[in-house]
């Protein structure tokens, strides 16, 4: 019992060390707080966080991942930089119609969070990579010194840290109306679709380039 539990640690801190990391979903993530509040945050965490948690669960099963294949990859990029520069051209557009707005209701996005989430991670050919590779490798060490018990302990340890870095980022970003007011909100909003929207050029311009 005592080697299952040996590889918990390391497992958090790789799940914390990789929610760290500037990607789509911490965007998302300081977006929608910013947005609707902690509760934005928190629903896309849900989306992303629950989708990652599966994935790990289904390798720490044993069903390895397939690495994927560049032209997989490249779709991947394509399709996942169309959405996240859909995403951040909506986003644009909600922020000219609250300017605009007086007593006439601004459309809402018809995505909601948690959907936005769970999108953030599918369509990310990063995360695929690091299935395929980091996840994979770590999963199967715990598998092969004790047990399917310990991969499935790793797998959580992983999502779980994973979460905590998510939490700090939807904490940080929750206080910022008081931060800074409703116009500088509004501001911070822009930048944060703009970052979006260059990730997902970034990611489409890859996959286009091959």
């Amino acid at each position: 019992m005592t080697d299952a539990w040996a590889g918990i640690g390391p497992a958090f801190a790789l799940g914390f060390a990789l929610g760290a990391a500037p990607g789509p979903v911490q965007v998302l993530i300081l977006s929608e707080t910013a947005r609707r509040g902690f509760s934005g945050g928190v629903r896309v965490m849900a989306g992303a966080n629950l989708t990652l948690l599966a994935i790990l669960i289904v390798l720490a099963l044993g069903f390895s991942a397939v690495e994927p294949s560049d032209a997989l990859l490249r779709v991947l990029q394509v399709v996942g930089g169309a959405v996240l520069l859909y995403i951040a051209a909506n986003e644009i557009r909600l922020l000219r119609g609250e300017v605009r707005a007086t007593t006439v209701d601004v459309p809402s996005r018809r995505v909601g969070p948690t959907t936005l989430g769970v999108v953030s991670v599918l369509l990310n050919p990063g995360a695929w990579i690091f299935f395929a590779t980091t996840a994979s490798a770590v999963l199967a060490d715990a598998s092969s010194d004790a047990g399917q018990t310990a991969a499935l302990l790793t797998a959580f340890a992983m999502a779980i840290g994973v979460s905590a870095s998510d939490l700090t980022f939807t904490l940080l970003g929750s206080g910022g109306r008081r931060l800074f007011g409703e116009r500088g909100l509004r501001w911070i909003r822009i930048g944060l679709a703009v970052l979006l929207g260059g990730i997902g050029v970034a990611f489409a311009a890859q996959g286009l380039m091959g």
